[in-house]
């Protein structure tokens, strides 16, 4: 096993995947017999030596079958948990699995403080609901009446996240952060465009409407609906929302979906704006988990054709790469 990381020289503590109780994080791909241990400090994935892998590969996927549990599900990569152990697979996951455990109540029990997170982060956002706050110089919003909002009973924690985090950045229209008026959240329309999915959100500050990539908008938007989320964690109804995104293939097509519509966010029905949310964070981890993979791959196949002397690596290594040899 790797003595340290090669990015920041932290000491990796040697683990045996058979070993839940080990407080250590792990990412394998059984398909093309790689394995990194992921580093505490950094995040960095260090390649495990070829000759170290194959127990420890057959123990990975021992472990995920028996005991290991869905944290975040991707269209390559799944994180999961057994014990004190996590590890990242390559591979496929059940996406009703994931979401009933992630967003339904079960997190009650399974996951102490899981619940409170949302709660925890709303209570650092100032008090007062609709009140006013400065961007990074621009003036003071106006106070917002709530009269026929729809999302109403979320008018504080609404008003909290909106008067401290603006929807995108940079407004198209006057260059500033695009503060969205609380009241107006449920008026947020997503939209197809030719460049990708957009929303359409009217600036606070100059009363532009403007369509925004969904990409730039995809961190506070994912707040603002758990939020308006945040009694709907039946089992039953996170299972609808999964089916929902499992029939639209995923979180791309549910969205492509959703944007043909044209429809307010307020327009959605429940079930869709569980899924959306649950296809929004799907997507945030997935290309974060996606990026550290990709770095890795490229760190392997360097690191892969330099240990040619282990016995069994040329003919594993045609058989990677389909038979075709590269010198």
């Amino acid at each position: 096993m790797p003595s340290r990381c090669f990015s920041c020289d932290e000491p990796l503590v040697p683990f045996a995947v058979g070993d839940p109780d080990a407080p250590v994080r792990v990412a394998y791909d059984p398909e093309q017999g790689r394995l990194w241990q992921v580093c505490p400090r950094c995040a960095r994935w260090n390649l495990v030596p070829m000759e170290d892998r194959w127990e420890t590969l057959e123990a990975c996927e021992d472990l995920v079958r028996t005991r290991g549990r869905v944290l975040v599900r991707g269209d390559r990569l799944t994180l999961l948990s057994a014990g004190q152990t996590q590890l990242i697979r390559v591979g496929g996951a059940v996406r009703l699995e994931f979401s009933d455990w992630r967003y339904s109540r079960r997190l009650d029990v399974d996951m102490p403080g899981g619940p409170g997170l949302l709660t925890r982060m709303i209570l650092n956002l100032p008090e007062g609901g609709a009140g006013g706050v400065t961007f990074h110089g621009v003036p003071q919003l106006p106070t917002v009446e709530w009269i026929l909002s729809p999302f109403q009973e979320h008018a504080k924690m609404l008003g909290a996240l909106f008067l401290r985090a603006p929807l995108v950045e940079t407004c198209p229209g006057c260059g500033g952060p695009l503060a969205l008026e609380p009241s107006a959240f449920g008026k947020v329309r997503l939209v197809a465009e030719r460049s990708g999915p957009a929303l359409v959100a009217t600036c606070a500050l100059c009363g532009t409407a403007s369509a925004v990539p969904l990409s730039d908008a995809r961190p506070t938007l994912r707040i603002a609906l758990a939020i308006v989320g945040r009694d709907h964690r039946e089992p039953e109804e996170i299972a609808g929302a999964a089916s929902l995104l499992d029939e639209t293939e995923g979180p791309r097509g549910l969205i492509d979906e959703l944007g043909r519509s044209d429809l307010a966010l307020e327009d959605l029905d429940t079930g869709e704006r569980i899924a959306l949310a649950i296809g929004l964070d799907e997507q945030a981890e997935a290309e974060a988990l996606e990026a550290e993979w990709r770095e890795a791959e490229e760190v392997a196949a360097i690191m892969d054709r330099e240990l040619t002397d282990v016995p069994g690596f040329e003919t594993f290594r045609k058989r990677v790469l389909g038979g075709e040899r590269e010198d």
